[in-house]
């Protein structure tokens, strides 16, 4: 099988335009290399500048909302694509983050990634707001898959990104969920669609750096059933950063140089 194109979905907490901070971040970016990348929690419309500054092979985008958290989306030159900032995934709440869709033509054939940056926190209203924004995610396959370009097996297409999946919590009360339970009811729901959950080298994706909270599983990426991914010991996803170093110190040094979040990176084959 042969790459069609590249992709790569990171979290980088607080992502101000602290000059070293944003050259070691894209330097850990380029040794992937991906064609196409999102960048979730731009504070600062000078880290943009610093990308296109120091990754002249891409060209960049940045949506705009009241959070003060944007996603930053990079496309590698030499790729036909187009970026829309999907409003949807904002669930009627001005402060959340819209969704990034990318559309870009390989082989002759269109493909749409939608990097997504779920609402946080196990509370209830937090988790309906995922249950919502997931609903989202569901309607827009639908919509690509009825498109005049789409195959006869639906639209190519992928949905990455930090998820938050978390669980619920709720007071004085058994209704309960835990990440694990929130996550396969994502995959039920997106079965229906003709998407999976893709797996990853490493279940955990982002951890504090602390003992106070536990390496959680809160980035994924679901595709469309019929999309080939090339294989990491055995998985579809490359989980890169911190989960890929033996000891706990080189972990935690990761952590308080680049992110509390592990960046997700796969590719698609013909």
């Amino acid at each position: 099988m042969a790459k069609l194109f590249s992709f790569a979905s990171w979290n980088v907490e607080h992502f101000v335009n602290n000059r070293e901070r944003v050259r070691e971040n894209v330097q850990f970016i380029m040794e992937s290399n991906p064609d196409v990348f999102a960048v979730f929690e731009v504070e600062g419309k000078d880290v943009f500048g610093s990308f296109v500054e120091l990754m002249p092979t891409h060209n960049f985008f940045i949506t705009e909302d009241l959070s003060r958290m944007s996603t930053l989306i990079g496309v590698h030159r030499g790729l036909t694509a187009f970026v829309t900032q999907r409003q949807q995934f904002k669930s009627q709440i001005p402060t959340l983050r819209p969704g990034a869709l990318v559309t870009l033509v390989a082989s002759g054939e269109y493909y749409s990634i939608l990097f997504l940056h779920m609402k946080s926190l196990p509370d209830p209203h937090s988790w309906g707001l995922r249950d919502d924004m997931i609903g989202h995610v569901i309607g827009l396959k639908r919509v690509l898959d009825g498109a005049p370009e789409s195959p006869p097996e639906g639209a190519n297409f992928i949905c990455v990104g930090d998820l938050n999946t978390m669980g619920m919590n709720v007071t004085y009360s058994d209704k309960d969920m835990t990440g694990t339970e929130e996550l396969g009811r994502y995959v039920k729901r997106l079965r229906h669609r003709r998407m999976r959950l893709l797996a990853k080298t490493a279940d955990h994706t982002w951890w504090g750096g602390t003992a106070s909270y536990p390496p959680s599983n809160l980035d994924h990426t679901f595709a469309s059933n019929a999309l080939n991914f090339k294989k990491f010991d055995g998985a579809e996803i490359l989980v890169r950063g911190w989960p890929e170093l033996p000891m706990e110190a080189e972990r935690i040094n990761w952590i308080r140089k680049h992110s509390d979040h592990a960046m997700l990176y796969g590719e698609v084959h013909d």
